[in-house]
């Protein structure tokens, strides 16, 4: 019987350790509601992330959806195959609410992994986002597990959700 306590009691654990990745945090005055997402090793919810949440915050203009910002940030992760890829997470002004998206968004390459120009300005990633509208698109490469899209599928666009308060996939 003390055997079978201890085997459910460590399911338990186990259990609730697979789940935390999904929790929210909030310090600094500002409150991520998703930590991570499975099978990202991303962690939103780290100190040096929040500090960095408050500071934006604090310091910049809404730059999305009225009264949003976009934070842009490179990730300290490696990527897939190898990449250093960029985080985006929208921060409302109002509520104080850190929503990651769980793409992380890379380089515009080919399926050889060469560079690809996206534009004219020879960029290989591109960003458009505006305060009056709460639409973001983006230029590049989406890197996500089991479910990746190179630049040939782009670009891509995404829309604020009231609802769910966080970007969704405009298909």
């Amino acid at each position: 019987m003390k055997k079978v306590s201890l085997i459910l009691a460590s399911s338990l654990m186990m259990l609730g350790a697979s789940t935390q990745t999904n929790a929210q945090a909030s310090k600094y005055g500002v409150t991520v509601d998703m930590c991570g997402f499975d099978y990202d090793e991303e962690d939103f919810c780290t100190d040096k992330l929040l500090k960095s949440y408050a500071k934006v915050l604090k310091n910049r203009e809404a730059n999305f959806d009225n009264n949003k910002i976009l934070y842009i940030f490179e990730t300290s992760e490696s990527g897939y195959n190898g990449k250093k890829p960029y985080r985006l997470v929208v921060i409302n002004k109002d509520t104080k609410t850190v929503s990651p998206l769980s793409y992380s968004l890379s380089d515009a390459k080919d399926s050889r992994g060469n560079p690809v120009t996206i534009n004219k300005k020879g960029e290989t990633i591109h960003f458009d986002f505006s305060p009056k509208t709460d639409k973001f698109c983006f230029s590049g490469n989406i890197d996500a597990y089991r479910n990746s899209y190179g630049y040939e599928d782009g670009p891509f666009c995404f829309k604020y959700d009231r609802e769910y308060q966080s970007l969704v996939r405009e298909y």
